[in-house]
């Protein structure tokens, strides 16, 4: 066991974050920056991201790169073993000498959002994933790869799905819905013939449909809401797979919800989901992420350096909020 700070690094798609931070729990430098999803930016770009997180954090907190005890960086994209021998350069590059620990940013969320080292935890934004840590330690996560793989629930399928309900409303092969007319105006389109044509010659992209199908499903709307209903069903089917890999059926833990599904929903994702988890897991109880997931990542690397962390994260996870805020 070494004491001195750690460093936990969070980075996805849209930002990176980096803190380092003392045994206390204490904030002693931050540091941000852009998208650090390689499979989204490139390795070059998620690497340049990472380090300026990590070198800002360091000059805030006047921390060598050596002063620093142990270090976890919870990336969106790793998600097989040659996605961290790809990143582990990252770290070398800074100078990071001690025990370093590169993982999927599921685990970050996790365990920044749950109060036990333990749990399942369910990310939904723009990709999906589930992943969960029993008791014992053992570690669990599907895919994230998308529907193709297993993963669905992500604000990608909750487009296509008001895609198809566009087309069927106007084929006659399914009812009316209040998605034609919101995303008729959304994409300036005259009429639904319009608006389908502009989606089938690529002339409309509809990777933003998301939010409107939020807005229709709390306008009422029956097809939105099953949109939402069937998303919520899917990951939870996600969540009951970790759940049984991890033999944790019979146990009460935290279930984890994080990602722009989760904070858009009007319940009609989370009621679905819950239900559906609950058949597997009747113990669970659903909690919002409600700190930064580089809390998770900092809490981690105390971990790794055989450093106690009780009492750490409330710590943590207040002062990480009101810096991101302040931000």
């Amino acid at each position: 066991m070494s004491e001195g700070p750690v460093l936990g690094v969070h980075g996805d798609g849209d930002s990176c974050h980096a803190l380092a931070v003392d045994p206390s729990g204490r904030i002693l430098g931050s540091g941000a920056s852009g998208p650090a999803n390689w499979e989204v930016v490139g390795i070059e770009a998620a690497g340049a991201a990472l380090r300026a997180a990590v070198r800002e954090a360091l000059e805030r907190a006047r921390l060598a790169p050596e002063d620093v005890v142990a270090s976890v960086f919870g990336l969106a994209g790793v998600d097989f073993p040659s996605d961290r021998l790809r990143l582990r350069g990252v770290p070398e590059a800074l100078g990071l000498t001690g025990p370093c620990e590169i993982t999927n940013d599921s685990f970050a969320a996790l365990r920044a959002g749950a109060s036990s080292p333990w749990g399942v935890c369910v990310i939904a934004g723009r990709g999906a994933v589930a992943a969960g840590r029993n008791p014992s330690g053992e570690v669990y996560r599907t895919l994230g790869l998308g529907p193709l793989f297993g993963d669905a629930g992500s604000t990608a399928e909750v487009a296509d799905d008001a895609v198809s309900a566009i087309a069927d409303e106007f084929t006659g092969r399914g009812p009316k819905t209040l998605l034609t007319t919101l995303l008729c105006e959304r994409t300036g389109s005259s009429s639904a013939l319009e608006l389908i044509e502009g989606l089938a010659r690529g002339r409309i992209d509809s990777a933003g449909f998301a939010p409107v199908v939020f807005e229709a499903a709390g306008r009422g709307d029956p097809v939105a809401r099953g949109i939402l209903a069937r998303a919520g069903e899917a990951l939870g089917r996600s969540a009951a797979l970790v759940v049984r890999a991890l033999r944790m059926q019979d146990l009460e833990f935290e279930l984890v919800l994080a990602g722009s599904v989760f904070e858009a929903d009007p319940a009609f994702v989370r009621d679905a989901l819950e239900e559906t988890i609950r058949r597997t897991a009747p113990r669970c109880r659903s909690t919002l992420l409600g700190v930064p997931p580089v809390v998770g990542a900092a809490l981690l690397a105390f971990e790794l350096g055989q450093m106690p962390v009780e009492g750490l994260r409330e710590r943590l996870g207040l002062a990480a909020r009101e810096l991101f805020r302040a931000a």
